[in-house]
This record gives C-alpha cells, sequence and structure tokens, in this order.
C-alpha cells in the first residue's frame, strides 16, 4: 500500500516538471540574461540572437538586445562580437560612452585585447573628452603590452596603427 501512495504521490509531483518541459515557453531574453550570469556565454549568445530574431529594430529593447549579445559574443569570439557591435555603431547613432566602455571592458576582461582597442578606439572617436573611455583606453594598452611581453602583437600593431603608441 505505500508503495501505490509512493508512487501516486511522485507522479503527482512530477506532473509540473513534465509539463514545464513539454510547453517550454521561455524567454529567450531572459534566459541569455540568466545564461551570462552564470557565465555561459556561448548559451546567452545564441539566447540572445533568438531573441532578437522576433524583435523590430523599432522595438523598446532592440538596442539592448544588440549589446547584451555584442557583450556575450566578446567571451565567445571577439571578433565577432567586435564586428556586430560596429554594425549597432553605424545603425545606432545614438550610443553613448557607458556603451563603448560595456563592450571594450567584457572583451578586455575576456583577452580579446586587439578587439577591445579598436571598440573602445571608435567610442573615443564618437565621445573625445569622455574620461572613462581614455582611462579604459589606458587599461588596454597596459593590457596589450604585458600580453606582448616584448614581442609584436596584434593587440599592440592594433594600437601602432591607431596612432595609441606612435605608429602609423
Amino acid at each position: 500500500m505505500r508503495t501505490q501512495h509512493f508512487l501516486i504521490l511522485a507522479a503527482a509531483l512530477s506532473l509540473p516538471l513534465i509539463f514545464t518541459a513539454c510547453t517550454d515557453e521561455s524567454d529567450p531574453k531572459e534566459g541569455g540574461y540568466e545564461a551570462m550570469q552564470n557565465g555561459d556565454h556561448a548559451t546567452a549568445a545564441s539566447a540572445f540572437k533568438a531573441a532578437l530574431e522576433g524583435t523590430d529594430a523599432s522595438a523598446p529593447d532592440y538596442t539592448e538586445l544588440r549589446l547584451a549579445r555584442c557583450e556575450a559574443l566578446a567571451f565567445v569570439n571577439g571578433d565577432e562580437s567586435e564586428a556586430e557591435f560596429k554594425s549597432l555603431c553605424e545603425e545606432q547613432s545614438e550610443l553613448d560612452s557607458k556603451q563603448y566602455a560595456l563592450i571594450g571592458r567584457s572583451l578586455l576582461e575576456a583577452e580579446a585585447t586587439a578587439n577591445a582597442a579598436r571598440v573602445v578606439d571608435m567610442g573615443l572617436t564618437a565621445h573625445p573628452d569622455d574620461a572613462k573611455l581614455t582611462a579604459l583606453m589606458d587599461k588596454v594598452m597596459v593590457a596589450a603590452a604585458e600580453a606582448a611581453d616584448g614581442e609584436d602583437s596584434d593587440a599592440m600593431d592594433a594600437l601602432k596603427g591607431m596612432g595609441y603608441l606612435g605608429g602609423d
């Protein structure tokens, strides 16, 4: 008799889980943020991409989703993150310095230093007097120098090409 009660109880308790699994209507935007919090950047980037597929460019959260995807991509593929952010900058002229800094810091944290240098440089071009972006560029230059350790690197070449290290 106890076995029957246990089986009935187990079945009753598992119904909500089965129902939830069968009707997975999760919000990709929320899933993306949850994955970011858990450090699963690849899943976050995919979730934000899915959320963007159903979002019109005029939607209030369109820019937020694009930025979140760029941030997640920074830890997965620095080149893709930079390219998507550059595309967003071309679409949205009203980006402020905080948004450039967000993506630049993410790329720097992900050790995509050359990409970080180019993103922060774009920010300084758009906001030349921004002290926080200037400070972030200083951090990028230090990280590039530490990574190069006396050798040429993509980040050092990028910084030289932009004129930060006396290059072209």
